[in-house]
Formats: C-alpha cells, structure tokens, sequence
C-alpha cells in the first residue's frame, strides 16, 4: 500500500475512532499491508442494513375443550412475531415430566400469525404433565427458547352407569338380581334400596357389578345405584321396579282328599283355590300351608260367614281342633287351637 495513502487512511480511522468507542470496532492491521475493520452489530447497522432477532414466543398450553383429559388434543398457541421479516421458521418442543417428547417443525409461517401445534389425544396418560416450548428462526437468527404453562391430565367426568337389571317392570319373584356394567374401570359400586342406605356390591370386574338383595318383598320399589371411579369422580343411576304379592305369598292347600271343599283367598290377587275334603272315620285331614318372604300376611278362616265383615272374622270350624306351626310345614311341632261353633 502507497505510505500516503495508508497515512490518510489511519487518519480517517482516528478521526472516526474519536466518536466511536471501542466496544463498537476493532482495528488490526492484520501483520501485514493491510487493515481489517470487524464492526460489531452497531456499526454494522450505520454502513449496512442489519438482521434483528426474533421477538421471543408466547406459548400457552390449553386443552381443545378446556377438560384437560385424554379426550381432547393439546394446543400449544403462540404469536409468530418479527419486526423484519415476512416469515419465520418455528420448532416447538413437547416436554412430558420434563424430558422432551418430540420437536415438531413449522416452517414458513407468516409474520403475525397466530399459531397452535397440536398435540393428538393418543399420547396422553391420565396423571401426565405437559409443557411446550417455542423457539423462533428468521434464517439467521434465533429467539430463545420459552416455556409454557404446564398442564396436567386429570379426570373429571363421571362414570356412566348401565342398569341391566332390575327393568322398570312387574316382577313375580322376590328374587330380583342387581347388576350394572359401567363404560370406565371404577373402584367400587354401591345400591341403595328404598332409601335404606347403601349397601356394597359385588365385583365380577372393574366395568361389571352384581348384587342380590335378600330383603326385597311385595311392592313397589326405587333403587339407586353408585359408582366411583379412581379419580373420584362419582356416577349415579336409579330404575325403579314393583314386586306383585303373589311373588311373596305362596299358598298350598290339601289335595290327597275326596269331598270338594272350597276356598276363597280375599287378600291375593287369586281367587277360589280348590281343594277335596273328606269325613270318613269322623276325620278331616285337612291343610293349608303359607309362606310369606319379606312381607307379613293376615290369615282368616273361617266354615261359613263374612270375613271381610268386623266382628265376623272368627275361626268357626265346629267342635274340631286344628293346629299352627310358623316354621313346620308338616305341623308336628305345632299347637292346638280349639274352634267353637260361630253360628247357630
């Protein structure tokens, strides 16, 4: 280089240098004929046009409906913001626990777009904690990485109860089974007959419940049912179901005797129970057997007469006696009853 020349040059960096601190350029005169100007960022900016970063994300994590269970995707929204460029390239980092899942990439996304990554339901878990985070690229520089909020996957919907039995219909049995199924596993069921309160039911598995309630007597009936699933979520059902009398009275009269003898049952819906009688060798062996489940009866006889008069209701079977047991159908521990005659 001409010594003339590099004079004036120096000149020209001193001079320039004296309003220029040091922090913006360096000079070196490399070792040899030559200079070597390294500007920083700023003085770059007074000769030349210079890059500015990417403004850093804003990412919020949301559940698509807002339930944040493993029934909805994950979004991961965020502003695409830049003061001079038209696009941007965009990595977002799906974190689980706190250890990256995947990076999804987005590239050439329009400055000032809002955005959202997507995360499918498939790769949630009940009890998962998730978190994105966003970083944005202009092609020559990055903003930083920047977290969201943290989300976790919880359970707030409540099992659904299907009741397969009792149906809503007469029944002419006491011997109504309970059983529900229920479309999520569930910890533990409970029914609740008539408002007695609830009573345990049977597993058979975490989705099928049973139960066979001994009390059940004529009648009409309500039951509930209840379950809870592990998250605590409860499930309620109910039905309700009626139990005819004759399912809980059961009636057997004599049918070894010769003479018709005739019966007429005024508390059941039944009607004119027949049976043969007879009086030879000046003995009637007559009986008439009763059993009542879960229910009490009232039990009139009478030869002739009004029983469904007051007063008339009386045992008039002759001079005869006749015998009770209340838990013997063949009457051999029973106790003698003596009849008189109720008519003239």
């Amino acid at each position: 280089m001409d010594r003339k020349l590099f004079v004036i040059f120096g000149i020209f960096i001193l001079a320039f240098a004296s309003f220029v601190s040091a922090d913006v350029i360096s000079v070196n005169s490399g070792g040899g004929n030559s200079v070597i100007i390294n500007p920083t960022k700023l003085i770059e900016g007074f000769f030349f046009q210079s890059n500015e970063e990417p403004m850093d994300p804003n990412p919020v994590l949301i559940s698509e409906n807002g339930r944040n269970e493993t029934t909805a995707d994950l979004l991961c929204g965020f502003d695409v913001l830049d003061v001079d460029s038209d696009f941007l390239n965009v990595s977002v980092n799906w974190i689980k626990d706190g250890a990256s899942q995947f990076i999804l990439e987005y590239n050439n996304i329009v400055n000032g777009t809002d955005y959202d990554s997507r995360l499918l339901m498939n790769n949630l878990t009940l009890g998962d904690v998730w978190k994105c985070s966003v970083r944005y690229y202009d092609g020559i520089d990055y903003s930083n990485w920047v977290d969201s909020n943290e989300l976790e996957i919880i359970d707030i919907t409540a099992p659904n109860i299907t009741i397969i039995s009792p149906e809503p219909i007469n029944y002419s049995t006491v011997e109504v089974p309970f059983n529900v199924t229920i479309n999520e596993n569930v910890s533990l069921c409970y029914y609740d007959l008539d408002f007695k309160g609830n009573i345990s039911m049977n597993m058979l598995n975490s989705t099928y419940f049973w139960e066979q309630d001994d009390t059940i007597g004529p009648g009409d009936h309500d039951v509930y049912f209840y379950c809870r699933d592990p998250s605590g979520n409860w499930g309620m059902n109910f039905t309700n179901f009626t139990v005819l009398e004759e399912a809980a009275i059961a009636i057997i009269l004599s049918d070894d005797l010769l003479e018709q003898v005739r019966w007429n049952v005024v508390t059941l819906p039944i009607n004119d129970l027949g049976a043969i009688g007879n009086n030879f060798d000046e003995a009637t062996n007559y009986f008439m057997n009763i059993s009542a489940t879960n229910t009490l009866v009232d039990i009139y006889v009478r030869a002739d007469g009004d029983l469904l008069t007051e007063g008339l209701d009386r045992i008039g079977l002759g001079n005869e006696t006749f015998a009770i047991s209340f838990n013997d159908s063949t009457v051999s521990n029973g106790y003698r009853l003596y009849s008189y005659r109720g008519w003239s």
